[in-house]
């Protein structure tokens, strides 16, 4: 999204975290360059003191450096493009968010290669795979979608990349690891950050031993036909937890 220009989601702290010595003289340029724009634009157009203050509420100090580094030859951004999307460590397929219908078929490579090409500039006027709903930066199917709805496609990915598990974040609301499709997928976004209730969790695979680390706590994860009802009772027992995974917890008793 900050390569992308979609900031939405960024704290005044990224701002002021790169803002430099330089800061005023390249946020004057900016508005300058802004100002001329609109007067080509409009003859008429008077940038008043109003104006500037808009302006300068919009673009607070350190956003021009924001700009520059998260450009796709900026230190953030080259840093993230020399990384790859989807990766496949032994018997486990990485990835934020997930491998949707749309996009089954494609090779790790091909993916990776499209998401890099796209982060470095080449987006065509359409959505690219970085962009679209069904790309693997942004589809929730695998969280979010009835197992028993999405199991064939989850065991076609599965088959297609040769792996045993998928693993993505993307998706918090537990606030623990979320095994779903009989430990098939992996949901590792605990919601660490304060807004999703610092959730502190984590998971740990050491050969085919799945384990979640919550709290300092290790738990095992269950796969197959493991109980889940054990599971999320032992990590509810680390540390306070999210309404839902309560509601869960009573849902999976009541059955």
């Amino acid at each position: 999204m900050n390569i992308l220009g979609d900031l939405r989601y960024v704290h005044p702290g990224e701002y002021e975290a790169v803002r430099s010595r330089r800061a005023r003289t390249l946020r004057n340029n900016l508005y300058e360059r802004t100002v001329e724009r609109l007067q080509a634009a409009d003859p008429e157009f008077i940038a008043d003191e109003a104006h500037r203050q808009a302006f300068d509420a919009l673009y607070p100090l350190g956003f021009v450096e924001h700009r520059m580094a998260w450009s796709a030859e900026g230190d953030f951004g080259a840093w993230v493009r020399e990384h790859n999307s989807v990766i496949k460590i032994n018997r486990s397929l990485f990835l934020h968010a997930g491998i949707s219908p749309e996009i089954l078929g494609q090779s790790i490579t091909e993916i990776n290669e499209k998401i890099r090409t796209e982060l470095g500039g080449a987006l065509s006027e359409e959505p690219g795979l970085s962009e679209i709903q069904a790309g693997p930066l942004w589809y929730r199917g695998l969280a979010t979608n009835e197992e028993a709805l999405e199991l064939a496609h989850v065991d076609a990915v599965l088959a297609f990349y040769d792996v045993d598990r998928i693993v993505v974040g993307h998706t918090p609301g537990l606030g623990t690891v979320v095994p779903r499709f009989g430990g098939k997928v992996l949901l590792i976004d605990t919601g660490i950050s304060a807004y999703y209730g610092a959730y502190l969790g984590s998971l740990l695979i050491e050969g085919d031993d799945l384990t979640t680390v919550q709290v300092g706590v290790s738990v095992s994860v269950p796969q197959g036909e493991g109980s889940l009802l054990a599971y999320y009772r032992t990590i509810a027992e680390q540390q306070p937890v999210a309404a839902s995974l309560v509601k869960l917890i009573d849902t999976l008793k009541a059955e």
